[in-house]
C-alpha cells in the first residue's frame, strides 16, 4: 500500500497535552493519522480516509513494562511510540463515545507528578553540571561576554523550567479540584 507520510511540526509545552491530543484528532478528521510522534515538535503523518480518533498520552521516561503495553493493548488501544518521555496512543472513537486512557483521577495526578519530577531534577541539574565542567576544565579562559551569555541562557532556562513546573503544577490542582 502506498500511503503518502506528510511531516508536520507543531510545539506544545509539556503541560498542554491536552491540547496536543486535541490536535491530533483533528489531523485524523482530515485524513492525516499519526503514525510517528517526533521530538521538538515534530510529527510524522500517514495519509488516509478521514477517521475519529481519541488521542491519549501518557508520561513516563522509563521503559513501560509489557504488561502495562498489553493491558491498555487490550482495551482496544494502539501503542504509537515514545518522544521525550511521552508515550503516544490512539483508539477509534466509536458511537460518539470519547474513550480514556485513564478512567480514575489518581492515574491522571501521577501522569503529571511524574512530568514534575522530571522537570524539577533532571534538566537545571544536568545544565549546571556542565556549566561547572566546562569552567572547572577551563578556568580563567572565557572572556566576560561568554561567563555572561552563559550566566543568562542558564537563568532563562531555569525560569522556563519554573514556569512548566508551575503550570504542571496547576493542571494537577485542577485535576483534583474537578475531581475528574
Amino acid at each position: 500500500m502506498n500511503e503518502k507520510i506528510i511531516r508536520k511540526r507543531k510545539l506544545f509545552f509539556s503541560w498542554q497535552d491536552g491540547k496536543e491530543e486535541v490536535w491530533l484528532g483533528e489531523m485524523s478528521r482530515q485524513g492525516l493519522h499519526l503514525i510517528e510522534p517526533g521530538q521538538f515538535g515534530r510529527f510524522l503523518f500517514a495519509e488516509g480516509p478521514a477517521k475519529e480518533y481519541s488521542y491519549r498520552l501518557d508520561y513516563n521516561r522509563n521503559k513501560l513494562p509489557e504488561d502495562y503495553l498489553q493491558i491498555i493493548r487490550d482495551a482496544g488501544w494502539e501503542y504509537l511510540g515514545k518522544s521525550s518521555g511521552w508515550h503516544y496512543w490512539r483508539k477509534e472513537i466509536n458511537s460518539g463515545k470519547v474513550p480514556e486512557l485513564f478512567t480514575d483521577r489518581e492515574s491522571k495526578v501521577q501522569k503529571y507528578q511524574r512530568l514534575l519530577v522530571g522537570y524539577i531534577t533532571s534538566v537545571p541539574a544536568f545544565l549546571y553540571i556542565i556549566g561547572l565542567a566546562m569552567f572547572k576544565k577551563f578556568p580563567g579562559r572565557h572572556p566576560l561576554w561568554f561567563v555572561v551569555l552563559f550566566i543568562c541562557l542558564f537563568m532563562t532556562w531555569i525560569l522556563f523550567a519554573a514556569m512548566n513546573a508551575i503550570m504542571i503544577q496547576l493542571r494537577i490542582n485542577e485535576i483534583r479540584k474537578n475531581k475528574g
